[in-house]
């Protein structure tokens, strides 16, 4: 494993990684484009939950893998054979709720819509 929390290009790590490791952040998100296995280091779900800030919906519960509370548990999880199947249908529902339009075409359909709609000079 390498640490690379001060990398300054986000995107260029989530295409180079084999796997990510998060906590709440909303790279998940992103990251979850690629299908990769993700893994959810959170030792304070409770405090975050409950106090800190919150969730839109219950990571617990829809989380596309595993929700591990310290580093020794994050280290077992990554070394569980069968662990990505087990998240497979969480994984299919979270990309087609959240990915649904991620693919590789956007971009085109933005620029389609601005032409449609006389946005251009």
């Amino acid at each position: 494993m390498i640490d690379v929390t001060g990398f300054p290009e986000t995107s260029l790590l989530l295409l180079a990684a084999d796997a990510l490791v998060t906590d709440y952040s909303s790279v998940m998100f992103d990251f979850s484009v690629t299908g990769k296995p993700m893994y959810f280091l959170v030792p304070d779900l409770e405090h975050y939950r409950g106090k800190l800030r919150g969730f839109y919906f219950d990571l617990a519960e829809r989380a596309p893998g595993p929700l591990v509370r310290s580093q020794s548990e994050l280290v077992e999880a990554l070394g569980q054979r069968g662990l990505e199947d087990a998240y497979a249908e969480r994984y299919a529902a979270w990309r087609r709720q959240f990915n649904a339009h991620d693919d590789g075409r956007s971009a085109e359909r933005v620029v389609d819509r601005i032409i449609d709609q006389g946005m251009l000079g």
